[in-house]
């Protein structure tokens, strides 16, 4: 069964992002984490613009840790809600 990231994100709606397929988390600055799937094209990127993270590493670190509960998590809970420490303010296709 397929797992999801259930990014919560302040009062706009969630994003559900494919867990199972998802080969990369990279925080590229100090307000923007990158999650990189299968192949190299521009749609294989999601960018989350989050609040400054001044060790440049919190988010990623936080990301990886979801993904790995949610990989641990039965398939009953496919999807369940991640909340990081930092403000999210979009979560985008780039």
């Amino acid at each position: 069964m397929t797992k999801y990231l259930n990014l919560y994100f302040g009062n706009q709606p969630t994003a559900l992002l494919n867990a199972s397929k998802l080969r990369s988390i990279e925080q590229t600055s100090t307000t923007t984490t990158v999650i990189k799937y299968n192949g190299s094209a521009s749609a294989d990127l999601i960018t989350i613009t989050h609040a400054a993270d001044a060790s440049g590493l919190a988010v990623q670190n936080q990301l990886v840790e979801a993904l790995g509960t949610v990989m641990r998590a039965p398939y009953t809970n496919a999807a369940p809600l991640v909340t990081l420490d930092f403000a999210i303010s979009q979560v985008a296709n780039s």
